[in-house]
């Protein structure tokens, strides 16, 4: 991994409301498999889930770019360990699987909604980066 894919990951752990922003980044929430993904609004082909601890994985291209973070059963795991600003967007996502429950299974999620737990998620990007990245000098 080089230093640039390093600072990439870094950027995202330290600013990831600014990093989403700045890459256009879209919210989905899948109401079937109750997971959680904030992405490009297109994954390249090449994207793949790469899982860094049991709560949190990362779309990453065949460049070591990141593309999205996906976290798996979100309001039944995430969400009772991060109580706080969760339990906002748990309801906002109560509500859209309501609207939704006859239709599609993958809803958006306006990234507005999901600004309340930028800091819980932000927590657990840092958690499971830590240790995974060797961040000492090449």
């Amino acid at each position: 991994m080089t230093t640039k894919d390093k600072k990439e990951f870094l950027d995202l752990a330290t600013d990831f409301d600014g990093f989403v922003k700045q890459h256009g980044w879209i919210s989905r929430y899948d109401t079937e498999s109750d997971s959680f993904s904030i992405t490009a609004p297109k994954l390249s082909d090449s994207a793949r889930i790469k899982y860094f601890d049991d709560e949190v994985a990362f779309y990453i291209n065949k460049n070591n770019r990141v593309e999205g973070i996906f976290l798996e059963y979100f309001k039944s795991n995430f969400i009772k360990h991060h109580k706080n600003a969760a339990k906002e967007l748990e309801k906002v996502l109560d509500k859209l699987e309501e609207q939704n429950k006859d239709e599609d299974t993958l809803v958006k999620v306006d990234i507005k909604k999901v600004e309340k737990i930028v800091p819980d998620l932000q927590e657990a990007i840092k958690t499971s980066l830590a240790g995974r990245l060797d961040l000492s000098p090449c």
